[in-house]
């Protein structure tokens, strides 16, 4: 009976110095999570899909463009669209976007590292006969990275 309480006392003070220990910030955990980051101004990359389709982008001041270089969608792309983007790890960025004229949002994983690029998009949201929703869930090259800060 004494050593089953004597556990108990244990494995609560155990947990109560866990939960106190996750409350503390550290350098590497200090973020500002409701603020738009921009990391990837600066940034101009071409990167190609396993389908074969291929886009240029590029970042600045807080904005993204893109233009369909290759595929069905040749020559279509949109300009200054606000992008908020996260670093995850060493020369690995997410980022997201909401095109809010064509309802469509985005969600990508640029990993300069590998040189790999992610993709979650969910496009014509509103599902309107003239553009039906699609979601994409792809992966893809990145080439002609170019960085200028």
């Amino acid at each position: 009976m004494k050593t089953k309480l004597v556990t108990c006392i244990c494995l609560a003070l155990f947990s109560v110095g866990i939960g106190l220990s996750q409350n503390k910030t550290t350098a590497e955990n200090n973020f500002q999570f409701e603020e738009a980051e921009h990391f990837l101004d600066g940034y101009s990359l071409n990167f190609q899909y396993t389908n074969g389709t291929a886009i240029h982008m590029e970042f600045y001041k807080g904005k993204a463009k893109y233009e369909w270089v290759a595929g069905p969608a040749k020559g279509n792309g949109n300009t200054d669209i606000p992008y908020r983007s996260r670093k995850i790890g060493n020369n690995m960025y997410l980022i997201n976007w909401h095109e809010t004229g064509i309802k469509d949002y985005l969600t990508i994983v640029f990993d300069f590292d590998k040189m790999l690029v992610h993709s979650s998009i969910i496009i014509g949201y509103e599902n309107n006969p003239e553009r039906t929703l699609k979601t994409v869930f792809r992966s893809g090259i990145i080439d002609h990275l170019k960085i200028v800060k």
